[in-house]
Order: C-alpha cells, then structure tokens, then sequence
C-alpha cells in the first residue's frame, strides 16, 4: 500500500501543478474533508471518502492512499493512475470535494453573519468578503487577518504545498510566537487590487469604522465616520459646509504622528486620516 502513495508523490515531483485559472489558489485537501470519487462503470469503487486524521482515504480493491496535501485534481490524476495499473482498462475518475472540514477561519467583528467558516475553492481573503456580503452598519474601511506565525499553510497559491514533515517543522520552528495582523483595505480588496490566501486558524476581523473630526466654524461639528480616500472638502460637506463666520482659508488639521500632536495647513484636495481633527477658525472681519 505504500507503493500507491508513492505513486501519487512520484507524479507531484514530475509535474508540478499548474497555477489554477485566474491565480486562483489551489485547495489542499485535509483531513476530515470528504471526497466525492466517481469511477465510471465502477459502483464499489463511486462514492464519498472521509480524508483520516493521518491524511489518508481507504479505496476498494487499493488500500490506503495519501490525499492530504493534494488538490482534488492532482489526488484525481493519481488515483487514475494506480488505477490504470493493474485495476482497470482506461478508468474515467472524477475526483471533488465534497464537505470542506480539515481548514476553518473564524470571522468576527462588525459583520453582520460571524462565525467559523471553512476554507473552499477559492481560499481566499476577497472571496470570503464575497461570501459574507454587506457587512456591519459600522464596519469600518479595512478588516485585519490575524494569523499565528508557526500555523502551517493550508493552501497552495502557485507553489508547492507542504509536506507533512515541512508542517511539523513549520510548527515547532516558531513555539509560542506572537499573532501576525495583516490590515488590508476592504475597497482595494474587493476591487481585485489586494488580496491573500487565507490559512487555516486564521481569524478575520472586521474592526469598527474610524472617526474623523470637525470642529469650529461649520454646520454641524463633530465625528465623522472615515471613508478611504474621504479628502478635507468631503469631510467639511458632511458636516454642512463652512459658515458665513468660518475662515475656509485658514484651515487647520491636527493629527498625531509617532505619538505626538501635529498641525498643518490642508488644501482642500488632500486626503485626511482616520482620527484627524480639522479646525474652521473664524474668519477676520
């Protein structure tokens, strides 16, 4: 039976997968994932698999044979292969998933559905926002991965795909490291501009929205929530616009940098930040 999980390793070391269309990344199958296999003309050998805790599927007539680790496509052209040799003439074998259960991540925050949820097709940080829809009436402009540094990838994004030995160095490389936070804008990841392959364990967090405010001489002081790319002008419309009694050309913006309070002059177009303050001085009359 070891042979047979020879074979399908043999076949990796030649032919390496070819990145997914699009880039999209390329699912690892795991354990306690289960695997619709259909055999053409083959009853016993069509059906659903249950992926072990040690990676492996028992197959009629086979014996044990690795998955873990492969996609569906690479476990597809493998088991064709054993298959080939010495079982059937010229098998016809489909190879999915069916339950998604070995990589989880759990989302939190300001959504409006929180929860774990498994890792699909597409494994992606962009394609599990899609999955999650609008978000929360106070979700903020960016959301933050939070991923232990010694977790093994899950997911192969147009490389190889570890091993297990390479999991298990991987895991006792780094004991006890602290939690990375990736921050990435929810707008630029939605457009296709940003993205990432998520891991398993990793936690989404969407934090709530940032503030931006207005005080002195304008309509209606006060916070503001920060939009990306909300510019000085924008911010002054939301809060009603300049009084006849404020000096637009004496704005004044207060933001802290590296901890300490600084102040400048804006011009209308320029972009302000989460948590600045602009300040609509009276004018001289």
């Amino acid at each position: 039976m070891g042979a047979f999980v020879l074979v399908i390793g043999a076949l990796l070391v030649s032919a390496p997968s070819a990145p997914a269309q699009g880039d999209t990344p390329v699912y690892a199958i795991g354990a306690r994932d289960i695997l619709a296999i259909t055999v053409l003309g083959q009853a016993q050998m069509t059906g659903d698999f249950l992926v072990d805790r040690d990676g492996m599927i028992s197959f009629p007539a086979v014996g044990r044979i690795r998955a873990a680790g492969l996609s569906a496509a690479e476990f597809e052209k493998g088991l064709t292969t054993i298959l080939t040799d010495g079982y059937l003439k010229r098998p016809q074998v489909t190879v999915e998933v069916k339950e998604y259960n070995s990589q989880r991540v759990t989302v939190a925050g300001e959504v409006t559905k929180p929860g774990v949820y498994p890792l699909r097709n597409d494994p992606t940080l962009r394609a599990l926002l899609l999955q999650l829809g609008v978000l929360g009436p106070n979700a903020g402009h960016e959301v933050l991965v939070i991923r232990q540094l010694d977790a093994p990838e899950s997911v192969a994004a147009g490389g190889g795909i570890p091993t297990d030995t390479e999991a298990a160095e991987s895991d006792s490389s780094t004991p006890g490291a602290e939690p990375q936070q990736l921050s990435f804008s929810v707008q630029r990841v939605l457009a296709g501009m940003d993205n990432i392959v998520l891991r398993n364990e990793d936690t989404v967090f969407v934090p709530k929205a940032k503030l931006v405010y207005v005080s002195g001489h304008v309509a209606k002081p006060g916070p503001l929530r920060y939009e990306e790319g909300m510019t000085v002008l924008q911010a002054l419309s939301l809060a009603g616009g300049v009084t006849s009694r404020g000096a637009e050309g004496r704005l004044k913006v207060i933001r802290i940098i590296d901890g300490e309070r600084k102040q400048f002059k804006p011009k209308l177009a320029d972009p302000v930040n989460p948590e600045d303050t602009i300040v609509v001085p009276e004018r001289f009359f």
